[in-house]
């Protein structure tokens, strides 16, 4: 008989400080769904991971402690840890996302079994975080015995995009039948008090890497809207200089306290009404930022006032997934952005967009099958 395994991925900075209540987290949902054979707890084996030995049991699931970075083979694992068999199905669901439906994932798992498949996604303008990673065993133990290089080790770490980049290999389905939730229901996860930037889904430090490779030596940037400066340190190893600028006071102290060196410095700014002069920086770094500002058309006027003509702004802001809800989950934004109206708004403000990039399960691909991010490469016209 198939059977069904949750394999819960998880890492300690997933826990709320003190809480271990199952319905602070997916365990529950999972639990009374009664739609599982087994649930199982998947996470880096450090030191600090070591909890989830104890909360598994007060919970009572299992748990598997396995590679850090090697996501196919700790999942793998996990699942083979109680008992999971070839064509078993494994649904892989993440800690924190208390408000998973499981209704939907019963209707994933329907769908791999009615389709045969090997894999089940979700439509590109739903929010997968409702959902599960939806495969079956066999899948992901052909995944893990054909990405052997040094070269496929990201895509180890997320194999998601892996597969259905292969139909050749995979047969992956998309489970078109997706709900539609009620505004109520939104207020609620967003009320809840569990709901924070640990549910942001994107990767700072990545992107921070990314678009690294596309500054120069000789450069003067903005990095707009800092934080506390991990990637405007990041950015200072690539350029002649760099302005880390933020409008907390806090975060700009903790910058300047946590990161020196010679072409690095640390302002607080407004970024709808800088003090910079105009045309002063070559570039602008704006990350996960626009979706923060109420009038994010002043703002980007303002940043193309103090970039030099021909100076380019690099601009990532997360894609709006029209359901669930068509309206943010993360309650700090004010709104996020679908692909043509974030390029209207951009050359509003006098910018030209030359180069369109997307995020999809935490990787950078081609602009047509963005899920998560928009990244935007745009330039100040020369005079």
């Amino acid at each position: 008989m198939v059977k069904t395994i949750a394999v819960i991925q998880a890492h300690y900075t997933d826990l709320l400080v003190d809480d271990t209540n199952p319905s602070h987290y997916c365990v529950r949902a999972l639990r009374d769904s009664k739609l599982f054979d087994e649930i199982v707890i998947a996470a880096p084996d450090t030191e600090r991971n070591k909890v989830y030995q104890l909360l598994a049991d007060g919970w009572e699931i299992g748990c598997h402690l396995g590679a850090e970075f090697d996501v196919v083979r700790r999942l793998i694992e996990a699942a083979e840890k109680v008992g999971a068999e070839e064509n078993d199905t494994v649904c892989r669901v993440l800690l924190n996302r208390f408000y998973l439906d499981t209704d939907l994932v019963i209707r994933m798992v329907n769908c791999l079994v009615a389709g045969k498949a090997d894999y089940v996604i979700l439509p590109y303008d739903f929010d997968i975080n409702f959902g599960a990673d939806v495969l079956t065993l066999n899948c992901l133990r052909r995944v893990d015995h054909l990405l052997t290089s040094r070269s496929q080790e990201h895509l180890r770490f997320r194999p998601w995009l892996y597969m259905e980049d292969h139909p050749d290999l995979f047969r992956v389905v998309t489970c078109e039948d997706v709900p539609t939730y009620p505004p109520q229901r939104l207020r609620e996860i967003r009320e809840s008090g569990l709901f924070s930037d640990r549910d942001c889904g994107t990767c700072s430090s990545f992107s921070y890497e990314y678009i690294s490779e596309f500054l120069h030596p000789e450069e003067t940037i903005l990095d707009i809207s800092c934080g506390t400066g991990d990637g405007t340190a990041l950015v200072s190893g690539k350029v002649r200089k760099v302005h880390g600028a933020d409008l907390s006071e806090d975060a700009i102290f903790e910058a300047r306290k946590s990161h020196t060196a010679p072409n690095l410095s640390f302002d607080v700014q407004d970024g709808c009404a800088l003090t910079y002069p105009d045309g002063y920086f070559d570039g602008i770094v704006c990350l996960n930022t626009l979706e923060h500002v109420e009038d994010d058309l002043k703002m980007l006027r303002n940043l193309y006032r103090v970039v030099r003509p021909g100076g380019k702004l690099i601009l990532e802001t997360p894609l709006l997934r029209t359901r669930p809800f068509n309206f943010p989950l993360i309650s700090s934004h004010v709104r996020e952005y679908q692909k043509q109206p974030l390029l209207d708004l951009i050359a509003s403000s006098g910018f030209v967009a030359e180069r369109k990039f997307g995020m999809n399960r935490g990787q950078y691909i081609e602009w047509e099958r963005a899920r998560e991010a928009a990244l935007v490469f745009a330039r100040r016209p020369a005079e």
